[in-house]
């Protein structure tokens, strides 16, 4: 699945490097709208979808919104290591209330966490495949995306039981 995650991303760096307004802004406006409904954004995300579940499409149009916010992306820049660092930068505890309530978020409250989040960053550059795999992951019945991200805030290395828990997860 990350193989067709990055495809679809380097698809939205293209726009982005091709400064695609109408693609952009139609991305951008898409997050006031529950994922995958704004029609506008059908032309630049909807032929990537084909065969997906229904988490994993959400979680294209998702991730296609935010990555208009911010448009910089960087392998290995998870959001979580990214709200640490503004965390240490700000010296501000308000941070990592955001991160916990992001944690928190069930998945309709999700695209509207992450939006503050990116926003919160700036122009910090984010692993968008691994965001987006993320996303679709959101709802699994072990957390494991959100145990992933709370140890990488916290700066713990992932156990071999947290791998092998979305090795499963992913089977």
């Amino acid at each position: 699945m990350k193989e067709r995650i990055e495809a679809f991303v380097n698809h939205l760096i293209r726009l982005a490097e091709r400064e695609d307004r109408a693609a952009l802004a139609a991305l951008r406006r898409s997050l006031a709208f529950s994922p995958g409904t704004y029609p506008p954004s059908f032309p630049y995300v909807e032929p990537w979808t084909g065969g997906l579940s229904d988490a994993a499409r959400q979680a294209y149009y998702l991730g296609a919104g935010l990555f208009a916010l911010n448009r910089r992306h960087a392998e290995g820049k998870t959001v979580a290591e990214a709200l640490a660092r503004e965390m240490k930068q700000r010296d501000s505890k308000s941070v990592e209330g955001r991160f916990l309530a992001l944690l928190d978020a069930e998945e309709d409250e999700l695209g509207y966490k992450l939006r503050q989040a990116v926003f919160l960053l700036g122009e910090q550059p984010l692993d968008w495949v691994q965001l987006i795999y993320d996303i679709a992951h959101w709802s699994s019945d072990n957390r494991w995306v959100q145990v992933r991200w709370a140890k990488e805030f916290y700066g713990v290395s992932d156990s071999e039981a947290v791998k092998q828990e979305e090795k499963e997860e992913i089977a």
